[in-house]
Order: C-alpha cells, then sequence, then structure tokens
C-alpha cells in the first residue's frame, strides 16, 4: 500500500541556523553576543558567548555598592569633622572723644589710675680730653613726703634731715607744706603726700642710693616718726669725688646729644615689646631723664664719655581705662566690662607744658587731652558660652544668649547637618567675633 506524505511532516535532513532579523520566529528571544578571540599559535578563532542580562545585573550592584561606599563615607566623614561655628556680633560704640582727664598715682573708686614703666639704656663714646681736674659733688634726688599724722597741713623747713635705712643723711632743698591725710567712706585713710627735692649730706658716690623708704630723725621718739616718713621711686645720683677729664664744652655737648638721641631711639623702640601685657600705653607720654656718667681714660689724649637715659611712661590697665574713657562719653553706661579696639585712635597729650619734660615719676596725679573716636566695643567671656552650649539644642539660641548681655545677636551652624543639638566636646564649638551688624 503507497504511503501517502502531508507537506507539514516532511522536515529538512539537517537543521540550520536563521538569521536574526525584524520579525523572527519567537522561539528567539534575545540576541546572543558573539565575542572573537584570535589564537595565538593559529589562524582559528574560538567563540565566547556572554548573556547580556547577567552583565547589566553585575553592573547594577557595582554601581549601588560604590553610591554606598561614597554616601557612607561622606557620612562618616561629616561626623568626624562635626563641631559647631557661633558668630557673635558684641554691642560696640564710636564716641567722639575731646577731653581732659585726669590720672592719679593712688586712685579711688570712679578715678583713672596709672602705673610707671622705667627702661634705661646706657651707652658710651670717645671725645678729645684736655687733662684732668678733681670734682665733688653731693648726690640729689626727689622724695614723696606722706602725712597720715594729722589731717591738718604739715609745714617742713628748708634742710628738714631726711635718713636712709642704711643711715645716710638727705635734707630738703625748700620749706615744703604736706597736706594732712584724708579719711575716705569705707573708714580708710589716706595720707596727704608732696614730692620734694633731696640733696646728700656731703659729697661722694656713697649717697648714690637705690629707692627707698625714709624717716626723720627729728620726729624720733614722737609718734610723727612713723607717720611722716619719705619714699624714693627712683635711685638718687650724681655723687662724685674724684678726677674727671677736661673736655672742650662744645665738643662735650655734642657727643652728648649724639649719644643721648641713639639712646632715646633705641628705649623708644622697646616699648611695645616690654609693655606689660594688658596694659594700655601712648608713646606721647614719654618721659626722659638724662644722668652722666664718670669719664674714662681711651688712649693718650682721649677720654671715654658714659650716658645714661632713662624712659619713664605712664600706663593704664586696659580694662580699667576702656571703663573710664566708655562712662566719660557713653550716656548710660553702666561699668559693663569693654575694651578698647585699637588706642592709636586716640592722640594723647600732656595739658601742662612741663610734665613732657619733666620726670614723671616724681608726680602724683597729671591732666591730659585725649582726642579720637575710638571703637569701644562690650566684653563676653568665650569659654563660659562654650559651655553653656554644650548639648543644647541650636533652635533656642536666644536663650542661652539672655545671660551674655554684651551680645547684640548671634548666628550658629552646626555640623553634621542633621544634629539639632551643639557638641559635647567643648573643643568642637568654635566662636567667631564679629563688630558690626549682619542682618
Amino acid at each position: 500500500m503507497t504511503q501517502k506524505w502531508n507537506l507539514q511532516d516532511i522536515r529538512p535532513a539537517q537543521s540550520q541556523k536563521r538569521k536574526t532579523f525584524d520579525g523572527v520566529p519567537s522561539e528567539i528571544a534575545r540576541p546572543k553576543i558573539i565575542e572573537r578571540e584570535s589564537a595565538d599559535s593559529d589562524e582559528s578563532m574560538s567563540i565566547r558567548i556572554t548573556d547580556g542580562n547577567k552583565q547589566k545585573n553585575k553592573s547594577l550592584i557595582v554601581a549601588v555598592v560604590i553610591f554606598l561606599a561614597i554616601f557612607g563615607g561622606g557620612l562618616f566623614f561629616s561626623a568626624l569633622m562635626g563641631g559647631a561655628e557661633v558668630t557673635v556680633y558684641p554691642k560696640h560704640k564710636e564716641p567722639n572723644v575731646n577731653a581732659v582727664f585726669v590720672a592719679k598715682k593712688v586712685a579711688k573708686v570712679d578715678e583713672l589710675a596709672y602705673e610707671i614703666m622705667t627702661l634705661e639704656a646706657e651707652g658710651e663714646r670717645q671725645v678729645k680730653a684736655k687733662g684732668e681736674e678733681t670734682v665733688s659733688t653731693r648726690t640729689l634726688g626727689t622724695l614723696f613726703i606722706y602725712n597720715s599724722q594729722q589731717k591738718e597741713p604739715l609745714r617742713l623747713v628748708t634742710n628738714t634731715r631726711f635718713e636712709s635705712a642704711s643711715g645716710l643723711i638727705f635734707k630738703i632743698k625748700d620749706s615744703v607744706v604736706v597736706p594732712g591725710y584724708k579719711t575716705e567712706a569705707d573708714g580708710k585713710k589716706t595720707p596727704g603726700v608732696i614730692t620734694a627735692s633731696v640733696y646728700a649730706d656731703e659729697v661722694g658716690p656713697q649717697y648714690n642710693i637705690a629707692p627707698g623708704k625714709f624717716t626723720v630723725p627729728g620726729f624720733k621718739n614722737q609718734p610723727e616718726y612713723a607717720n611722716i616718713y619719705g619714699e624714693s621711686t627712683n635711685a638718687f645720683t650724681g655723687g662724685f669725688n674724684d678726677k674727671k677729664f677736661i673736655i672742650d664744652d662744645a665738643e662735650l655737648q655734642t657727643a652728648q646729644q649724639a649719644l643721648r638721641t641713639e639712646l632715646r631711639n633705641s628705649l623708644l623702640g622697646r616699648i611695645d615689646a616690654e609693655k606689660p601685657a594688658g596694659f594700655t600705653v601712648f608713646k606721647d607720654a614719654v618721659t626722659f631723664t638724662y644722668e652722666t656718667l664718670p669719664s674714662i681714660a681711651y688712649g693718650d689724649n682721649l677720654a671715654t664719655i658714659k650716658e645714661k637715659v632713662l624712659l619713664r611712661i605712664p600706663i593704664f590697665k586696659e580694662t580699667d581705662f576702656a571703663q573710664f574713657i566708655a562712662k566719660a562719653t557713653i550716656p548710660g553706661f553702666t561699668n559693663e566690662p569693654v575694651r578698647i579696639a585699637d588706642s592709636t585712635k586716640l592722640t594723647f597729650k600732656y595739658k601742662g607744658a612741663t610734665t613732657s619734660s619733666s620726670d614723671i615719676s616724681n608726680y602724683t596725679e597729671f591732666s591730659f587731652n585725649l582726642e579720637g573716636k575710638p571703637q569701644i566695643i562690650w566684653t563676653f567671656d568665650a569659654t563660659k558660652l562654650k559651655t553653656d552650649l554644650l548639648n543644647t539644642n541650636k533652635s533656642p539660641l536666644t536663650s542661652v544668649l539672655s545671660a551674655y548681655p554684651a551680645i547684640e545677636r548671634a548666628t550658629a551652624v552646626v555640623r553634621p547637618f542633621w544634629k539639632s543639638t551643639f557638641p559635647s566636646k567643648i573643643d568642637n564649638i568654635k566662636v567667631t567675633e564679629v563688630i558690626g551688624s549682619s542682618e
């Protein structure tokens, strides 16, 4: 019996690969990626087939890992660099100052006190000498004479004797009237005081002594002996009893002037470096005194002259000086802590013409004119502010600032950005002061 075949039953003897075009059969879902690799030993080709889905998944995983690493690293770095910066805007004023003030060596409440800074320098120079001569001179000095014995003034006559701790006798050149003592509101007794020039009882260098306290021998065994006394703040100088070189006056004066100018300039250059910390100083307030030291031989027909220059200048405690000026120039000021940003904005000038050419250490008070427009800034304790901010919420910053009347306003930035409280360590809080408003 002859078998009949339908067309659909006919299959090709060998399957063939079909090219992939649009409209290909559904059983071929995705194209295969065919890569060629050239053999090292011959020209034959090997074929590697890679699944596109797996390649995409791997790339996605790598991208996620990289993102998480960067994000996590950023968070770690942000936490590591965390902290807070507080910008503070303190109160400040710029008053016009042009007035005469009085400074006192011993000041009461609401008075301006001062201290004396002393610098000294010595130098020498060679000049021609015409021979030697014997010279005898007495030591000279200045005493502060105090009266804590009576409220009434006390007169001391010319040549009243004062005795040093070592037993050396000095006499006052002129009669003086020492003011009586005053009793303050707190019951404290403030002795009256006056200055007087004194000279040594005899010639010679043995009377050139250091500062010290002096008694009045005439009051011995009386109450006045302990309550009327003298004090020196500078060394006594000038005593001499020996040979000196004879030097032409014109040449001597020229050499002395040049040497003194050189020493003056060196002392002026030392003021800023040697000024005590926390004090205000005005270079226009300097005073100079000069001392000629004994000359010495320097070869044939030459002598070495020596000069000593003392610079004295009143200095003011910065906080006290700023408060004094603020109270005198700012209406309503109530002695809050303040500072003057730059004291060079003020011009200082002694009121008395003779003061600048005198030894300021011999004064108990002096008047001066001050002119300028200083910037007076209210001060606050930055360390205490940091302590008060530790672990507090950054939002109610004004509640903390209410305890700091010197601060007008402040802003704060806390890191990392998501933290709502200030750091727990004081070193992680930075306080920056800005003068002026930044609304």
